[in-house]
């Protein structure tokens, strides 16, 4: 979470890498991959400076953030997949986030490509 201008890890305790899989909607991608970054909002802030205009920001910025990912990526030959298919209830729950003022936005993925002819795993 974005609390002091850098990225925070977040320790999900056990059996955490089925539980996001699970909220993701069972995409299996979520469970293979080689990171999962889940980017939040604080709706009070955001509307705070800027009115209900913010939530609108809030959905912007985080496309904007995972786009600034896909081309990070691909500098390093990795590869991304957004995810805007989740459950927000388990997701929220599984982050801690109380799901009104602080929610996920938006997910991806990250990991190994697979390039043209390599057999899925």
């Amino acid at each position: 979470m974005a609390l002091e201008h850098r990225l925070q890890p977040v320790a999900l305790g056990p059996a955490s890498e089925e539980r996001l899989t699970r909220a993701c909607l069972n995409q299996k991608i979520v469970r293979t991959s080689a990171a999962t970054f889940v980017w939040t909002a604080d709706a009070y802030r955001m509307t705070y400076r800027y009115g209900q205009r913010g939530y609108r920001y809030l959905h912007l910025d985080a496309g904007h953030v995972c786009q600034n990912l896909y081309l990070a990526a691909e500098t390093i030959d990795c590869g991304v997949c957004a995810i805007a298919a989740f459950d927000d209830q388990e997701t929220n729950a599984l982050l801690g986030l109380d799901g009104a003022e602080r929610f996920a936005v938006y997910l991806a993925t990250v990991g190994k490509k697979r390039h043209e002819g390599e057999e899925e795993k």
